[in-house]
Formats: C-alpha cells, sequence, structure tokens
C-alpha cells in the first residue's frame, strides 16, 4: 500500500522535492507571520490565505508527480504534439481575452484559482522536443531537426515575450539550448553564440552606461586579433565576425523594442542607487536580506526585512532572499543543495537511459531546473537583474509548483527505465 503511494524511481529526487516542498511552507508561514514586539504586532503585509492555497497546490502537484512518474512514456510521446499545440492555443487565448493584471495578461482565471498557461507551455515543449530530437537521433542525426526544434521553441517564447514576461520566455531558449547541446550542436555554432552574447552585453554597456563606443570597439578589435591567429577555416572566421558585429548593431534596436520598466531594470543593475526607492529598491533589500543572514541566519521568524515588509515580492520572486536572511548561508546553501541532487541525478540518469526520447526528457528537466536557480539566486544576489523568475518549489504560484512536479515526474518515470529499450 505504502508503496503505491510513492512515485516510481530515483529517492533521491522524489526526497529532494519532498524536502524542498517542505521548505517552501516553512518560508511562506514565515513571510505571513507578524512581527510580535512588545508593545505591538506589526502587518507582514502578506495574506495567510497564500499559505494554505501553496498547501493546496502541493497536494494537487504530488497527485500529477505520482501520475507521471508512472505513465508510459510511449504514452508521453504520443500525446507530446496535442499537448503543444493545446498548451499554444492557450498562449495566444491568453493575449486575446486574458485579463490585464499589473500590466501583463499572463493568467486565466479557472473559478477561485488562476492558472498560468506559460508554465504548461514548457512542460509541452520538453516533450514535443525530446521526441523529436529522439526521433531524429535514431535515424541519424540531422540539421533539420534542430531547425524544427528551435521554430518549436520560438513559437512559445515569442508568445510569452507578448504578454510581457522576459524572465519566462527565456526559460524556453535555455530548454531549447541544452537539449541541442545534448543532441550534439557543433562546437563552432556554441562558440559563434556565445562570442556573440558577449558581444551584445558589450555593445550595451558602451552604448547605454559608459555612453561611448571604446569598450565594444576594443572587444572587436581584440576578436580580430583571436581569429586571425585561430587554426579555424575562412568561412568560420568570417561568420564568426559577422555575428559578433551584428549582434552588436542590433542592441539599440533590440532595446528600443524593451518596455520601459525592463530597461529601467537593466540600467539599474549596474547602478542600483540611480534608483534607489524605485527600480533598485527590490535589489538593494534582497541584498541587504542576505546580507543580514550571516553564517547561521538571525532564526527562524524572526526576519525583520521580510517582517517589517522591507522586502518586495518576498513570498515569490525574492523568497530565497527570506532563506538567505533567516537561515543564513549554510541554510541557504542546503536548500541550493537539494537543487544539486535533482540537477545531478538528472544528468546521471540522461547519460544511462537507452532511449534517445527518455534521455532528452532528463535533459530538457535538468537545463529547466538550472536555468530557474541560477537566474533566480543571481537576482536576488545582484548578480543579474531583476526580471522576474520564481524559484522552483520554494515561491509561491500554484502553475509554477504544477509544472515543476510535472518535469520532476518526467524525471523520475526516465530513472525507473533508464534500461528499458
Amino acid at each position: 500500500m505504502i508503496h503505491m503511494l510513492l512515485p516510481a524511481g530515483d529517492r533521491r529526487i522524489f526526497l529532494a522535492w519532498f524536502l524542498l516542498c517542505l521548505a517552501s511552507l516553512a518560508l511562506l508561514w514565515s513571510v505571513t507571520e507578524p512581527i510580535r514586539g512588545p508593545y505591538e504586532q506589526i502587518d507582514p503585509g502578506v495574506a495567510k490565505g497564500l499559505f494554505w492555497k501553496q498547501a493546496m497546490w502541493m497536494l494537487l502537484s504530488y497527485v500529477v508527480l505520482l501520475g507521471t512518474s508512472r505513465a508510459s512514456l510511449r504514452f508521453l510521446e504520443n500525446v507530446a504534439i496535442p499537448f503543444f499545440l493545446v498548451s499554444i492555443l492557450l498562449l495566444v487565448l491568453i493575449l486575446a481575452i486574458g485579463p490585464k493584471i499589473g500590466g501583463a495578461r499572463r493568467w486565466l482565471a479557472l473559478g477561485p484559482m488562476r492558472l498560468q498557461p506559460s508554465e504548461l507551455a514548457k512542460v509541452a515543449f520538453v516533450l514535443v522536443t525530446s521526441g523529436l530530437l529522439g526521433r531524429a537521433m535514431e535515424g541519424g542525426r540531422s540539421l533539420a531537426a534542430m531547425s524544427l526544434s528551435f521554430v518549436l521553441m520560438a513559437a512559445p517564447m515569442l508568445l510569452v515575450l507578448r504578454e510581457p514576461d522576459l524572465g519566462t520566455s527565456l526559460v524556453f531558449l535555455a530548454m531549447w539550448g541544452g537539449m541541442v547541446f545534448w543532441y550534439g550542436l557543433p562546437g563552432i555554432l556554441i562558440l559563434g553564440a556565445g562570442s556573440a552574447a558577449l558581444s551584445a552585453v558589450i555593445m550595451f554597456y558602451s552604448e547605454s552606461v559608459v555612453q561611448q563606443a571604446l569598450p565594444w570597439g576594443v572587444y572587436i578589435v581584440l576578436l580580430v586579433g583571436v581569429l586571425a591567429v585561430a587554426r579555424l577555416a575562412i568561412l568560420a572566421k568570417v561568420s564568426l565576425l559577422a555575428a559578433n558585429v551584428a549582434t552588436g548593431i542590433g542592441i539599440p534596436f533590440f532595446w528600443d523594442k524593451l518596455q520601459p520598466y525592463q530597461q529601467e531594470r537593466i540600467l539599474t543593475f549596474f547602478d542600483p542607487g540611480r534608483d534607489a526607492f524605485g527600480s533598485g529598491y527590490q535589489a538593494i533589500q534582497s541584498r541587504v536580506a542576505i546580507g543580514s543572514g550571516g553564517l547561521f541566519g538571525t532564526h527562524y521568524l524572526q526576519g525583520t526585512q521580510k517582517g517589517l515588509a522591507f522586502l518586495p515580492e518576498r513570498h515569490t520572486d525574492f523568497i530565497f532572499s527570506v532563506a538567505g536572511e533567516e537561515l543564513g548561508f549554510f541554510g541557504a546553501v542546503a536548500l541550493l543543495g537539494l537543487f544539486a541532487v535533482i540537477i545531478g541525478r538528472g544528468i546521471e540518469h540522461a547519460t544511462v537511459a537507452r532511449r534517445p526520447f527518455a534521455r532528452f526528457l532528463a535533459i530538457g528537466v535538468v537545463s529547466y531546473f538550472t536555468f530557474h536557480v541560477f537566474v533566480n539566486v543571481a537576482i536576488t544576489t545582484g548578480l543579474l537583474p531583476v526580471t522576474g523568475l520564481p524559484l522552483p518549489l520554494l515561491s509561491y504560484g500554484g502553475s509554477n509548483l504544477l509544472s515543476s512536479s510535472i518535469l520532476l515526474g518526467l524525471l523520475l518515470n526516465v530513472s525507473s527505465r533508464s534500461f528499458d529499450d
């Protein structure tokens, strides 16, 4: 009987899921508790009802985790295309009739609950791309399959970007990057993408921060020197240089397409003090909260940054800051260690799985968690601009918890069938 209540597959991954869910409930209880002083109680500013809602979402997430861990991989592969088409339809629908909340259209109302279609689209994308690349690998790798996978990625990414939700749209790119790398993306393309991204960052810094083209010009000169002595074909050298120049020149045009609040967040990342009580407020208060925790934390329920409501979005995007304040460095590292278990075990299962579809499922899940955790922690510690990306399994939010649990269920499924043909 107990065996039927446990999901199939790697017990360590399931234990990490369970412990992260418990930690989430503990942190959400903390952010909804008032600070009790000698003369008064200070309202935390976050309703206690959010804790109970998240608890209900966790029960539902456990059910879907259990189901997806035991489902037939053949069945999952067969339903991938219809599921993906439905997710695209929902993303189109939300842009047409979805309510505008906080300047964005991201949710569909389902009675008392709200569903974020972009979260389900992540699961659908992993399934459909795993099927595509898996079939292509069985028949011999082809560039056509990789190109089609890019189209499958671009469709939900662009629709989510229109909501607008920049952070979530980049998750699709990250998952696609991890899966095509596993598929066998040529090294020259990886080098080209990396150098082009660096060119874009340096151009942005030149144009928008220091307001002179010298840094980008120096980078291009150095790149020409490196390419001159590199042992690459002439066509590869020219292509790399062209990609770097094109992305650099294209940054000003891309910058003009961003929303004003997105521009301000990026500029504030380089100089938080430019708007310390506006767009730079979240980043500053997050660093203060984490720094005040020290090695062992201020102790559970005793965090003043979250308790006095200095820290915005403390129950969602900045919940790691609450963990850093109340649990300290060691507590925060312990939580990251649980994510490391999921990621490490996922890579191991992708390595030993026999079926290509299973391998790509595992890598898609690993890429999802790696990107979400890295970006969220980098944002809360001030290493990246604020983009609004939750920390899976810890942040408040039913849709993200549900999609993260489904993806972990898929990973557990792969781990239980690693040696199946």
